[in-house]
């Protein structure tokens, strides 16, 4: 099935157009939202059975979670979402730039649900799905902007010690 003919798509991409989000965007931001979605499932499971099973305190759970679901992404990302991108950014310069964005990103997800479980008392799946979605947005804008930056006319390409 073709993303683009699905009424899920044709109603997303009216009411993107509506917000002023670039057309030409929309299936890069689909896709990232895909592969946010198959992270929110490895961070929440594997901070579940890292809480629940191996009996780690939140604190030093979330890391862990945080930092697998970093990793799936960046590779579901560079494969799938932003493969069409003509980039002039290596591929290990950009994994050094998706940890350094997604790290920040991770750390506002950590902040948010210590805050929220330990303070303010919320259950701590919850207030992890919460930080999750913030860091979410700091992440696709981050990432967009950045890592898998479009190479334009008059840049040269960088090249690092792992493509020579």
């Amino acid at each position: 099935m073709n993303l683009r003919e699905t009424k899920f798509y044709r109603w997303f991409t009216r009411l993107m157009l509506r917000l002023g989000v670039q057309t030409e965007k929309l299936e890069e931001f689909l896709k990232f939202a895909v592969v946010g979605g198959s992270g929110v499932i490895i961070n929440m499971g594997g901070f579940f059975l890292l809480t629940r099973y191996a009996g780690l305190k939140l604190e030093i759970a979330s890391p862990i979670a945080i930092e697998v679901s970093i990793l799936s992404n960046f590779f579901l990302n560079n494969i799938w979402t932003f493969r069409k991108r003509n980039t002039k950014v290596s591929f290990l310069n950009r994994l050094f730039r998706y940890h350094l964005v997604t790290g920040l990103a991770g750390l506002v997800n950590y902040g948010i649900l210590v805050l929220l479980a330990r303070v303010f008392g919320i259950n701590d799946l919850f207030a992890n799905f919460i930080g999750i979605t913030v860091g979410w947005v700091i992440n696709f804008s981050l990432n967009s902007l950045w890592t898998w930056r479009i190479k334009t006319e008059d840049q040269q390409p960088e090249v690092s010690q792992a493509d020579r």
